[in-house]
């Protein structure tokens, strides 16, 4: 007689009331199945926090030939390649986000030849090319759930650096403006600050939602340190970016309790910000005459203008700045600052990339938020959740704010796309909705 043949071995019926059971049995069915790059993984949770610690720019004189962050990151890309190969397993790129990043790379590429200054769009390129590699990496490395957790809280120990470096310079006098706090680094700007703080929020919701009382209570702590860091930036475009998030909470929380207390959150902030706001150059209610509004203003114009000159590529990637005073209208001559990146994402890819580009730029933010909302009704709808928040916070800031070659939008992407594909190829290992982890 033949007997059929079963390379895994039955998934057992698990209870999933107990955490210490859950855990147990995800160990279990995660080593019959395998996780995946081990290495390259451990060497991706150190990038995140060496990219959120900012070590390379704190110690930049004696480790700037070495640069740490990129080496991390070169190794973990390797040893992905490497472990791959010795499991025989193939290489992941899931459609259709992965062909829209590639696509915008190849567009970036393609304009660099075009551009107004080739040298910085050549600059912006290489750069942005690193970001499509570590996108690459979450995708083949972020395999199981276990996984997932770790890389977020990874991510929230490390909004600790910028967070209380924010805190630190400004109690020490250490300003911007005059006036507000930010850190260093790719934090060393207000509005870049409170941005990459803010998408951390509800990452540090959904983990307390799923720990122990310790570590909940750990969480909250930090929680409150990231509202305080993002109340020192006084950057607009944080606090709406930070109501947007709470407000989404609110819209999708079943509770009428949890409903009234975050709306509540979102008048009292209100309340605060207009007792406290100690922004020099204005606050909320001299909009009209606040120089960093108006700036904002006249690189939108900047960036329309740029984007009808050249509607199919664009001035080059980054290349709004250095054609800012090429493009700006008359009235921007008021002794603001003379180069300016276009303060908003999508006309920022519209301006440097056109329409070519902005395509799929758009796309691969809208797709993979329709696809986490999606899957608030799966298993893994709390992972879901929190990422679609994180990216309803990217939204938001990203209309006040040039981000479109930052590291975020496509880390968040990578996780959701990870989430996606642990659904597919796991579903034995994830938990039913109502059941709690550690």
């Amino acid at each position: 007689m033949e007997e059929a043949i079963n390379p895994l071995p039955a998934s057992p019926a698990l209870p999933l009331q107990k955490g210490e059971k859950r855990r147990n049995w995800i160990r279990e069915t995660s080593s019959a199945v395998g996780d995946g790059p081990k290495i390259a993984f451990a060497l991706f949770v150190a990038f995140l926090l060496m990219l959120y610690s900012n070590v390379a720019v704190i110690y930049k004189a004696q480790l700037d030939a070495v640069r740490p962050t990129l080496v991390v990151a070169l190794c973990a890309l390797f040893m992905m390649v490497v472990e791959l190969g010795q499991a025989r397993q193939s290489f992941k790129l899931m459609w259709p986000q992965g062909a829209l990043l590639v696509a915008l790379l190849g567009v970036c590429v393609v304009s660099t030849f075009n551009a107004i200054y080739v040298h910085r769009a050549a600059d912006e390129t290489v750069d942005f090319a690193k970001i499509v590699l570590v996108y690459l990496l979450i995708e083949n490395v972020v395999t199981t759930g276990s996984r997932l957790r770790k890389v977020m809280f990874a991510m929230v120990f490390g909004g600790l650096f910028p967070a209380l470096g924010t805190i630190y310079n400004y109690q020490a006098g250490i300003l911007v403006e005059g006036s507000r706090g930010a850190w260093r680094g790719i934090f060393g700007n207000p509005n870049e600050a409170a941005y990459g703080i803010l998408i951390l929020i509800p990452i540090v919701l959904a983990l307390a939602e799923r720990s122990r009382v310790i570590v909940r209570l750990m969480l909250w702590g930090i929680l409150g340190i990231y509202l305080i860091a993002i109340f020192l930036t006084f950057s607009r475009g944080g606090f709406l970016g930070l109501f947007a998030v709470v407000g989404m909470m609110a819209w999708k929380h079943n509770s009428v309790l949890i409903k009234t207390a975050m709306i509540a959150l979102i008048i009292g902030g209100i309340v605060v910000l207009g007792l406290f706001w100690k922004r020099s150059s204005g606050d909320f209610n001299n909009i009209r005459q606040d120089t960093s509004v108006q700036e904002r203003m006249y690189t939108y114009k900047a960036g329309a203008a740029m984007f009808l000159a050249n509607p199919l590529l664009g001035v080059g990637p980054g290349d709004s700045m250095v054609a800012y005073p090429l493009y700006a209208p008359k009235e921007a001559d008021c002794g603001c600052h003379k180069q300016l990146v276009v303060h908003n994402s999508y006309l920022q890819a519209l301006a440097e990339l056109g329409i070519l580009g902005f395509i799929p730029f758009i796309l691969f933010i809208v797709v993979p938020m329709y696809q986490a909302w999606r899957m608030q009704g799966g298993p893994m709808h709390s992972d879901a959740k929190a990422l679609e928040l994180a990216m309803w916070g990217l939204v938001v800031c990203s209309m006040s704010g040039g981000f479109v070659y930052t590291w975020w939008p496509y880390i968040l992407v990578g996780l959701i796309t990870a989430v996606k594909r642990i659904e597919q190829l796991k579903p034995a290992e994830l938990p039913t909705r109502g059941a709690h982890a550690v």
